[in-house]
């Protein structure tokens, strides 16, 4: 019974310092209809997810650049460069190939003043 004890408490601790106990990190936001910075770039994410919690609100999110000619995205409800979020919808964005980084920062914008944001950046 000690042995088992022992191996479940030494399971434990690796789970925490793989995982860590912080993350995901949340970065509730509010939006408004005009387009602001949401999330910080960070060359450690590899993950990001937006969620739009609002009822009624249309929420969009995009990179702050464009990687094709390094100009700002015009961040816009159905616009071009822009993920479209609509009532209760969402998406996760994940980083691929053998550096999955995500260090982009991120503007939204929505539909109606003063709109949830719900944001999960993960390490």
């Amino acid at each position: 019974m000690k042995r088992i004890l022992l191996a479940l408490a030494f399971i434990g601790a690796l789970s925490s310092a793989a995982f860590g106990i912080d993350q995901p990190y949340v970065w509730p936001q509010t939006v408004g209809t005009t387009a602001s910075q949401v999330l910080p770039s960070n060359t450690a994410r590899k993950q990001v997810f937006f969620h739009n919690p609002n009822a009624t609100a249309t929420v969009a999110v995009c990179p702050v650049v464009s990687r094709k000619d390094g100009t700002n995205v015009a961040c816009a409800v159905n616009g071009a460069g822009s993920l479209t979020l609509v009532p209760g919808g969402s998406i996760l964005i994940t980083g691929v190939g053998g550096n999955p980084a995500l260090p982009s920062a991120w503007n939204g914008v929505a539909s109606s003043p003063s709109s949830a944001l719900t944001i999960y950046e993960f390490e």
